[in-house]
């Protein structure tokens, strides 16, 4: 069986570990230290035993997004990849537009935490909260992954 990482980049984001049955493993909130992400907090979670790959969403700076907070997600983003790429586990990149496509999401945040509660309602307290839109959307980069990335040679 393989798990597949899910990746929602960013402070607020989260890493999702969804298994090649759909079921959710577990999700973490993208684990932060001074206002940036940490790699030896990234490391300390210790939860990438038998794992791979690791699928990130490959997000760019937005039209009216500020300098500063575009190099702080491109650093995220950055930190996250390298430290995946340390313990050389393969790394994958969806465009936020392919996977909520096929997952028939829209950009709604709202509905990608509705879409998390549907295919994992056992685990629903997770993706309670507004701010818990990261962990959703982790699990669901992971879980498109798995029923539509592997077979279609995604990036």
């Amino acid at each position: 069986m393989s798990i597949t990482v899910g990746v929602d980049p960013g402070l607020s984001g989260a890493i999702a570990l969804v298994d090649s049955y759909g079921v959710l493993v577990d999700v973490y909130d993208m684990p932060v230290l001074n206002r940036n992400v940490s790699p030896q907090l990234l490391h300390d979670l210790d939860a990438w035993d038998e794992c791979g790959p690791v699928v990130i969403e490959d997000v760019h700076s937005m039209p009216k997004q500020g300098v500063a907070s575009s190099f702080k997600f491109g650093r995220s983003k950055g930190v996250v990849e390298g430290y995946f790429a340390a313990l050389a586990m393969p790394i994958r990149y969806v465009a936020p537009s392919v996977w909520k496509r096929d997952l028939k999401l829209s950009k709604d945040k709202g509905a990608s935490r509705e879409r998390a509660v549907e295919l994992w309602p056992g685990k629903a307290s997770l993706f309670a909260r507004v701010k818990d839109d990261g962990r959703a959307e982790a699990a669901l980069i992971a879980y498109w992954w798995q029923q539509f990335g592997e077979g279609r040679g995604a990036a």
